[in-house]
């Protein structure tokens, strides 16, 4: 999943309005981050099959640090305490809402991965649905989420002036068009660079998110 992964994102910025989005957006997507920072250092691997599922040919075989429920878990205990020492009002909502923040990429990777999300480092248990073999369903399933949700931050903010009125359809686009090149585009051979770009993709997007940030202000 992709850009639905920043869904909760949307909505949890109506709960705690004072947590940026852009630190929500790096929330949903930490242990993406992480992932590629692994990837690039080999400390987890990635290897390229070809039609490994009807949406992508990436066989995720060893992300135990990242993507396993316990690590998860523990990525997000870690990021919502962070933001609790670290906020200045809201703590120990922004915290709670940053966490959650962060477990739900691994809830919204388990609707569309095939089983390969372990329970824990080194556990034979493995989970996933794996939406990701029927491409149509998939694809419609994070579009909803994403636009589903933006119309719900929409409705909850004001732009400031004509920036903030334009800003949500520039970045509409932007992450759409994002979505359609990760979706078009095939993997890079060399997987280390990979890993190194996907990390560099997911602060851009961040800056995405700063821009809702200047633009618009909570009602």
């Amino acid at each position: 999943m992709f850009i639905g992964h920043y869904a909760p994102a949307f909505l949890g910025k109506r709960i705690a309005k004072t947590v940026p989005l852009w630190v929500l957006f790096a929330a949903v997507q930490l242990v993406d981050i992480a992932w590629g920072v692994f990837i690039a250092t080999g400390i987890e691997h990635v290897r390229i099959i070809e039609g490994f599922t009807a949406s992508n040919s990436l066989d995720l075989y060893d992300m135990p640090w990242t993507h396993s429920l316990v690590m998860a878990l523990v990525w997000s205990l870690g990021a919502g305490w962070l933001w609790s020492l670290v906020a200045r009002r809201e703590k120990t909502l922004g915290g709670l809402i940053v966490g959650a923040a962060v477990f739900s990429h691994w809830l919204t990777d388990l609707i569309v991965h095939v089983p390969d999300l372990l329970l824990y480092p080194g556990s034979d248990i493995k989970f996933g649905f794996g939406l990701w073999n029927n491409f149509p369903v998939a694809m419609g399933l994070e579009l909803a989420l994403f636009l589903g949700a933006m119309a719900v931050y929409l409705t909850g903010t004001r732009a400031k002036g004509m920036a903030g009125r334009i800003w949500p359809l520039v970045a509409t686009a932007l992450m759409l068009g994002l979505f359609y090149l990760g979706m078009t585009t095939p993997p890079p051979e060399d997987l280390t660079l990979a890993g190194s770009s996907a990390v560099v993709m997911y602060l851009l997007i961040c800056a995405i998110a700063a821009g809702f940030d200047l633009t618009r202000a909570a009602k």
